[in-house]
C-alpha cells in the first residue's frame, strides 16, 4: 500500500539519534498491514568503514521492523560529485529520489517523514495502511506534535511500539501535547516534512524532489509548492492521524545552529514556483544509472558475512588462549598468530563495496591464501590484485589475479600490506625471538618499496574518476620495525597491540615520503 522514505547516515546528527531513530523505524512497522508495506531507509554517504546506520542499531529494532526495511547505500564516492558545492554531508532530495525510484511498484502511497515521527492512527488498532487504502487520489499533510526530550528518552521502549504508541495517546491528554501550528499555503502546517503523503505515480510525474537544492532546509516546502500545483489542492489527514515527533533540540545539528546556517533561497524554491516539474533533471532524477548497494536487516548484513567469511578461512581455536609478548628483545621478531589477526583484517574491509579491487602485497604465502578464502566468504566479487614483485605467494588462488605492480596501482580501490615472515609456518610458535632468514629479509625489502612507491604516488595514481583517497590496511605493523615505517605514510588511529592492524588514508604531508627510515629497533633490514 505504501512506502515509507527516510534517509540519514551512521553519525551523531542531534541528540541521542540510536534511540529515537530506532522507537521511529519500530513505531512506522508497527502501523503497516498490507504485505507490500516498506520502509525506505536511503544510508547516504556513511564512511565506508562503517556499517550502515540501521545495520549500526539493529539489536534495538523489533522483527518486523528488520522485515520490512530496505536499506539504500550510497557510498561516499557515489556522493563525491557534490562534496564541493554543499556543506551538508548527507543531502535530503537526492536520498529521497534514490529511495522513490526504487520503491516498490506495487504501493500505491509514497509516505515522506524523518527518523524521530511515530504516527498515531486515531482509531485505535486501526493501520496507517488502511487508512491510506480507504483514500481519494490527492496530497496529504499532517501537524505535527512535539513530544518533550524527557518523555521520549525516559519513558519510551525502544522495542515496545505498541506500548509507545498507547503512551502518546495518554500523553496528548495528560500533557497537552497536540497544538497545531498553521503555516502559509502550501505548507498547511509548520515542520510538514514530517508527514506528506504523496501518490507515487504523481511523484514520477514531477520528477520527484529538486535535486538542485543542496543546501538544507525547504526541500519539503519546495515538493508542497510543486504538488499543490500539480494537484489544485492540498488535503490533510488529521482526522485519522496524528504525527508525533522526537524534540531534540537541547544539542543543535548541521542543520539547526542558528542565523549562519546556510539555506536554499526561499524565494527560487517556494513563493515563485510556478510549475510542478524539474524539467532539467527529468531523466537523471533519482540516479537511475547509478548501481545503489541495497542491504537487508533480515537476511544479509555485515556480521553475517563477516562472520562467513572467516568461518571459510579459519577453524576454531582448540586451546582456551594464545600468548605473545611486548618485551623490546622481542622488537625485532616479525612472527605473528595468523588465525588470530585475520578477523581484525576482515574487520577493516567488510563495510566495503563488494565489487572493491584490493591490491595485496605480502610475504607470508598463508597469509594471501586465508585472506583469499575469507574475502570469497565474506560475498566480495572484486579481484585482488596481487604484484608479480611479491615472490613466493600462491598463483592459483580463485580471484587473485597477478601482474606488475605498475600495472595494478591504477586499478586498486584499497591496499593490504603484510609484513611478515615468508618462511614462518602456520604452527610456529610467535614472538619467542625468530631470527629473520635471508629469503625473509629480501622479500621484506621488496615489500617496503612497493608500500612506500604506493603510498607516495597515492593521489597520482588513483583509478580514472575516482575523487577520494584509498585506504592502506598495514599486517603486522604494531610494535615492531614496520610500526614507524607505516605510519610516516598512513594517518592511522593508534590501535592495540593485539589487533595487529593499523589503517587509515596516506598522509597529505609529503614531508617523509621518500625518505629513508628509520626504525626503532637496533638493526634494520
Amino acid at each position: 500500500m505504501f512506502s515509507v522514505i527516510l534517509y540519514g547516515r551512521n553519525d551523531s546528527h542531534g541528540y541521542n539519534l540510536h534511540k529515537r531513530a530506532a522507537i521511529s523505524f519500530n513505531a512506522l512497522a508497527e502501523v503497516m498491514s498490507d504485505p507490500d508495506d516498506e520502509i525506505l531507509f536511503v544510508d547516504y554517504n556513511t564512511p565506508d568503514d562503517h556499517p550502515t546506520f540501521p545495520e549500526a542499531i539493529h539489536d534495538t529494532l523489533t522483527e518486523k521492523a528488520k522485515r520490512v526495511m530496505r536499506i539504500l547505500r550510497v557510498r561516499p564516492e557515489q556522493h563525491a560529485h557534490l562534496r564541493s558545492k554543499t556543506h551538508l554531508v548527507a543531502l535530503e532530495a537526492q536520498s529521497r529520489n534514490v529511495a522513490l525510484r526504487r520503491s516498490n511498484p506495487n504501493n500505491r502511497w509514497i509516505l515522506y517523514t524523518n527518523t524521530d515521527m511515530l504516527l498515531v492512527p486515531r482509531n485505535e488498532g486501526e493501520s496507517l495502511s488502511t487508512i491510506l487504502g480507504d483514500l481519494t487520489d490527492g496530497f496529504y499533510q499532517v501537524p505535527r506534535f512535539e513530544i518533550p526530550e524527557m518523555l521520549w528518552e525516559a519513558a519510551f521502549d525502544r522495542r515496545d511500539p505498541a506500548g509507545n504508541l498507547a503512551k502518546l495517546r495518554d500523553w496528548a491528554v495528560r500533557f497537552h501535547l497536540n497544538q497545531i501550528v498553521h503555516n502559509y499555503m502550501p505548507m498547511k502546517y509548520d515542520a510538514l516534512g514530517d508527514f506528506q503523503a504523496a501518490l507515487r505515480d504523481d511523484m514520477f510525474a514531477i520528477h520527484g524532489f529538486d535535486e538542485d537544492m543542496i543546501l538544507g532546509w525547504h526541500c519539503d516546502s519546495n515538493l508542497a509548492a510543486r504538488l499543490a500545483l500539480y494537484r489544485g489542492r492540498v488535503d490533510t489527514l488529521m482526522d485519522k492521524v496524528f504525527g508525533y515527533h522526537c524534540d531534540h533540540t537541547r544539542v543543535a545539528a548541521a542543520n539547526n545552529k542558528g542565523r549562519a546556517t546556510r539555506m536554499n533561497d526561499q524565494d527560487r524554491f517556494i513563493w515563485n514556483v510556478a510549475s510542478p516539474y524539474v524539467p532539467g533533471q527529468a531523466e537523471t532524477w533519482g540516479w537511475p544509472d547509478v548501481e545503489i548497494e541495497e542491504v537487508r536487516l533480515d537476511r544479509d548484513t555485515a556480521y553475517q558475512r563477516f562472520t562467513a567469511g572467516l568461518d571459510k578461512a579459519i577453524a576454531p581455536a582448540t586451546t582456551p588462549f594464545t600468548g605473545t609478548s611486548l618485551e623490546w628483545q622481542l622488537f625485532e621478531d616479525l612472527t605473528y598468530d595468523l588465525p588470530h589477526t585475520l578477523p581484525f583484517v576482515c574487520d577493516q574491509m567488510v563495510t566495503f563495496p563488494k565489487t572493491t579491487a584490493v591490491l595485496v602485497a605480502a610475504t607470508r604465502p598463508d597469509f594471501l591464501s586465508g585472506f583469499a578464502s575469507a574475502w570469497k566468504g565474506m560475498g566480495f566479487t572484486g579481484p585482488l590484485l596481487v604484484p608479480t614483485e611479491c615472490e613466493g605467494l600462491p598463483a592459483d588462488l580463485e580471484g587473485v589475479e597477478r601482474a606488475p605492480m605498475s600495472s595494478l596501482l591504477p586499478r586498486a580501490e584499497m591496499f593490504i600490506f603484510e609484513f611478515g615472515l615468508a618462511t614462518q609456518t602456520a604452527t610456529e610458535p610467535v614472538r619467542t625471538g625468530r631470527v629473520m632468514t635471508p629469503v625473509d629479509k629480501k622479500r621484506l625489502r621488496v615489500l617496503e618499496k612497493l608500500f612506500k612507491r604506493a603510498a607516495a604516488t597515492e593521489a597520482q595514481t588513483r583509478p580514472v574518476g575516482r575523487r577520494g583517497a584509498r585506504r592502506f590496511i598495514g599486517v603486522n605493523v604494531i610494535y615492531n620495525k614496520f610500526w614507524t615505517a607505516f605510519t610516516d605514510y598512513v594517518g592511522a588511529n593508534i590501535n592495540p597491540f593485539c589487533s595487529q592492524v593499523l589503517a587509515g588514508l596516506p598522509r597529505e604531508d609529503d614531508s617523509l615520503k621518500g625518505k629513508v627510515l628509520k626504525f626503532r629497533g637496533r638493526h634494520a633490514i
